[in-house]
């Protein structure tokens, strides 16, 4: 880092207050980037409570990581056969209650969903947020760091992260929208780091013989193709997003494949999906909320565009509204 603390601390403490801005940002995105490598590389199992509005989960996770594979079990206290498991780059997600398994495969050091919604370069986000150190606390009898990500406008959400001064092992997160109001938070409630575990505790407790199978065991890249050829661009966007991937996927349950395309400004990111447009899509046309994120969904030449993304209403709106077919918008 390049503001440290040492015995020194007073002394930083004093000059702190005439450093550029920018390298007050640089420290904390130095605890990202420690996070990040934190999540990955340490082998640990946690209980931790998700809350998005008034509902509530409580979540167990158990990470190892072994020479140079990772695997991870995720599931729910709250709510038995609801699983997700990883091993590298391959996911399994388990939901018991459909009878239905969905295998993909996802980036390596994307796989975890304590990080899964920060950018690996946080840098290029520079111009949409403000990165700073926020001064210090005290989560699970552990010194923490507590960062703060402010947007510079209202088209994004900010997060504040409290990071185990230790390890730099996020022990709680927060998805703030405008006014600064929790509108998702991750909290562990214990923490073991350094854990031993075993192959057993790795293994699903949901037994899924006869369950449907979905399978998009391929890795994933990006782009399906060259980026230049995608037939979707957007015009008069929000600031700062821009296209990050294009694929053609089939959802489990759909009988045609959808475009998928990832819009993001460097930390948030929004998704759009593409499909033909039926008679009973009318119904879901306009604007609605799943949890923390905002969907809006309208139809265009036949087709139906939904934008969906943990971002305010009014971006999933501008960006949904803001897509054309890449021969129009160039004409």
């Amino acid at each position: 880092m390049k503001v440290a603390f040492s015995r020194y601390t007073v002394l930083l403490a004093c000059l702190a207050c005439t450093l550029p801005a920018a390298v007050l940002a640089d420290g904390a995105r130095d605890w990202l980037k420690r996070m990040e490598t934190a999540v990955e590389s340490l082998s640990y199992e946690g209980t931790f409570v998700h809350m998005v509005g008034n509902r509530m989960e409580t979540m167990h996770v158990i990470h190892r990581r072994v020479g140079g594979e990772v695997a991870e079990r995720l599931f729910s206290l709250d709510q038995p056969g609801r699983e997700i498991l990883r091993h590298n780059d391959r996911v399994t997600c388990i939901f018991a209650d459909q009878r239905m398994v969905l295998v993909e495969r996802r980036r390596a050091d994307r796989g975890t969903p304590l990080i899964s919604s920060f950018a690996s370069d946080t840098s290029a986000a520079d111009e949409w947020y403000e990165f700073r150190e926020a001064g210090t606390g005290h989560k699970l009898g552990r010194v923490v760091q507590v960062i703060e990500i402010q947007p510079r406008d209202s088209f994004r959400y900010g997060h504040r992260l409290w990071l185990d001064k230790a390890t730099a092992m996020p022990l709680k997160v927060q998805l703030l929208d405008p006014d600064g109001v929790a509108v998702e938070q991750i909290q562990f409630v214990s923490m073991l780091m350094s854990a031993e575990i075993s192959d057993a505790r790795l293994q699903p407790d949901v037994e899924i013989d006869g369950f449907t199978w979905y399978k998009h065991d391929q890795p994933r890249t990006p782009f399906d193709s060259d980026p230049g050829s995608v037939a979707w661009v957007l015009k008069d966007p929000p600031p700062g997003f821009h296209l990050t991937q294009a694929r053609v996927r089939t959802l489990p349950g759909a009988d045609h494949p959808v475009e998928h395309l990832v819009f993001s400004d460097g930390l948030a990111s929004v998704s759009i999906f593409v499909e033909p447009a039926n008679e009973a899509d009318g119904d879901l046309a306009g604007l609605s909320r799943m949890g923390a994120a905002h969907a809006f969904t309208l139809t265009l030449d036949g087709q139906q565009i939904t934008a969906v993304g943990e971002v305010p209403p009014d971006t999933v709106q501008r960006i949904a509204r803001a897509l054309r077919p890449a021969a129009v918008a160039s004409q």
